[in-house]
């Protein structure tokens, strides 16, 4: 009896956390609205350095591949190319970073600043599904054994044509990032939602 009242006392004690609202003033809110604004600066210029650099080096990969006469992996490296300069180009760089408009509460922009996040993990998980298919590519045509033997790697089990480790590996990333980028989203959805019911 004294343990089912224990039970139910901490059932009562967990529930009334969960239905309790957190109070935030309104300059917490404003502070953490202008934080994210500036953070949104920041990854918007390493994100286009980042870009720039990235891009120079698949460039650079194209030119290799069509001296050695690789159509296969000329044209997995294209499609990656094409991918990432689609989402992360295309659908990020574009806009600019996201900054608080001339009197915008600070609660409008924070629940703007969580929907672009969660539009933008969307977008990678989009991103990781058009990889899939030219990281097939890639391996079957002999993209890791080629890349393992311009490293100078001796191993046999990267230098073989269609080894399997090098395959499961690289999908066992992707396929992390999807489920940790799922559960981003998911966390994201829950801060609107509690944005939402203020």
């Amino acid at each position: 009896m004294q343990k089912n009242n224990q039970e139910q006392s901490h059932e009562s004690l967990w529930k009334s956390q969960e239905d309790r609202s957190m109070h935030i003033t309104a300059e917490e809110v404003c502070a953490r609205a202008r934080g994210y604004e500036q953070e949104n600066v920041w990854t918007h210029w390493i994100m286009l350095g980042f870009t720039t650099l990235l891009v120079s080096w698949y460039v650079y990969e194209v030119y290799n591949l069509i001296s050695l006469h690789k159509p296969l992996l000329l044209a997995t490296t294209t499609w990656l190319l094409a991918t990432f300069c689609y989402v992360v180009a295309w659908r990020f760089l574009r806009n600019g970073p996201r900054r608080m408009r001339l009197a915008e509460p600070c609660l409008q922009f924070l629940k703007r600043e969580f929907e672009g996040k969660r539009q933008m993990t969307r977008a990678i998980r989009l991103l990781i599904l058009l990889l899939v298919p030219s990281v097939m590519v890639a391996w079957w045509g002999g993209g890791p054994a080629l890349s393992a033997r311009e490293m100078g790697i001796k191993s046999p089990y990267l230098l073989r044509l269609h080894e399997p480790v090098s395959l499961i590996v690289t999908m066992m990333v992707l396929v992390l990032i999807w489920f940790v980028l799922g559960n981003e989203a998911r966390k994201l959805e829950r801060e609107i939602e509690k944005l939402d019911s203020k």
